[in-house]
């Protein structure tokens, strides 16, 4: 017997209204078009339902707060598909990526069935940031692979796909991928102390005096953020798991969701997620806010990873010497 599937479909943030509460709304896979500056939402293996759907997307919604024209670009978060004897596990079928390619990213790249100029490519590409968690990193990357195989079939060089498909930001927390390297720009967070630490990629070095380190390689546009741990002063717990994006939620206050878990009332002890979701918070609005530059001159504007890294570093930096200060303040009380 065959068994029912639960499809896959984009949902859309939208203010909220009398008969719209959650200011969300579902959307087709095959009427998603990208038309100006625009966020995809890729939530881990767990998003099979609306409401998780629309919380990664409000989550994420959370997080563009640095420039007051981010908040009015569009957000749209994929809810996965799910088999009705596997209800909580997230499926996305070959048609389905197919469907997403050939609405959503075809047209930027593409009219008439024929390759576009480089330049309208790549600002077209620009629009897109990405953020995934978990299963949703490899979602966006088997879209980045099946992309370049119909980029081929156009007759793009491959100098030509590196230069458009880099266009894309895929900011990741807890990056789980399975096939081959990133097509897009990326920038990868993620906690040793994560349980499924093994198949992030590997840092080539970690200073052991700092909380967190930063590594770029700038030939694939990839950015590692790689913290020691982020729960140093809690220690172990059932109630916290360093692989889950919780620890990185802020409410429409900006204020950390997981503080409200933390029954000590010790705010310091999540100075390290703070300090991270400050910096995963900052490489989103950069992107959202390159974009939507992009829209405004003719000439491509590229997201600087080098600036991105810098920034990342000071926020590292700061939170290192506040840990420092306050173990010093201890040891001489």
């Amino acid at each position: 017997m065959e068994e029912n599937r639960m499809p896959s479909r984009w949902g859309k943030r939208v203010e909220k209204a009398d008969g719209n509460k959650f200011g969300y709304v579902d959307v087709a896979l095959d009427k998603l078009t990208i038309n100006g500056p625009t966020v995809l939402c890729l939530g881990g293996q767990f998003v099979v339902g609306r409401r998780s759907a629309n919380g990664f997307s409000k989550f994420v919604y959370n997080l563009i707060n640095t420039n007051p024209q981010d908040r009015k670009i569009s957000v749209f978060s994929l809810m996965y598909g799910s088999y009705d004897n596997r209800p909580m596990e997230a499926h996305v079928s070959d048609e389905e990526y197919e469907t997403i390619i050939n609405t959503m990213l075809m047209p930027l790249i593409s009219s008439g069935g024929k390759k576009i100029d480089t330049i309208t490519a790549q600002k077209n590409m620009r629009n897109l940031t990405i953020v995934s968690h978990c299963f949703g990193t490899e979602v966006a990357n088997k879209l980045s692979h099946m992309l370049q195989e119909k980029m081929v079939e156009l007759n793009y060089s491959n100098q030509e796909i590196a230069s458009i498909l880099k266009q894309v930001t895929n900011i990741c927390y807890a990056p789980y991928r399975l096939q081959g390297f990133p097509l897009f720009s990326v920038v990868d967070f993620y906690s040793m102390q994560d349980r499924h630490m093994r198949y992030f990629p590997k840092i080539e070095k970690m200073n052991k005096d700092m909380f967190a380190t930063t590594q770029l390689n700038s030939k694939n546009n990839h950015l590692l953020v790689v913290a020691q741990s982020l729960l140093k002063d809690y220690g172990k717990t059932d109630i916290f798991d360093e692989h889950m994006i919780d620890l990185l939620k802020r409410d429409e206050n900006w204020q950390l969701k997981a503080m409200a878990k933390q029954k000590q009332g010790d705010k310091e002890k999540f100075s390290r997620a703070n300090a991270l979701s400050v910096g995963f918070g900052f490489c989103i609005a950069e992107s959202v806010s390159n974009s939507i530059e992009n829209t405004r001159i003719e000439k491509l504007i590229e997201l600087d990873l080098v600036k991105i890294q810098k920034s990342v570093d000071y926020i590292i930096r700061e939170q290192t010497k506040f840990e420092n200060e306050k173990e010093e303040k201890e040891l001489n009380q």
